[in-house]
C-alpha cells in the first residue's frame, strides 16, 4: 500500500486527507517535536549553569570566610 493510498483511507468527518494536507500535519508535528527538544536542551544546559554558579558561589563564601586560605608556594 503506498502512502498516498493510506492518506486517502484516512477519513475525516470532511472527507479524505489530501497529500497536501497529510504533509502539512506532518511538518507541524516535526515542528512541536523540535521545539520541546530544544525546550528540553535548554532547560538543561540552563540547570547546569545554575549549578555551576551555585557551586562556585559556595566555594567563594568558604574562600571568603578564612576556612580556606590560598598561598602561594614556597
Amino acid at each position: 500500500m503506498s502512502s498516498s493510498e493510506e492518506f486517502q483511507d484516512a477519513s475525516t468527518d470532511f472527507g479524505p486527507l489530501t497529500q497536501q494536507q497529510a504533509e502539512n500535519i506532518a511538518d507541524l508535528a516535526a515542528r512541536r517535536a523540535e521545539e520541546r527538544m530544544y525546550a528540553r536542551v535548554g532547560r538543561s544546559v540552563v540547570g547546569r549553569a545554575i549549578y555551576a554558579i551555585g557551586a562556585a558561589l559556595c566555594a567563594l563564601a568558604v574562600w571568603l570566610s578564612g576556612w580556606v586560605t590560598i598561598r602561594p608556594p614556597k
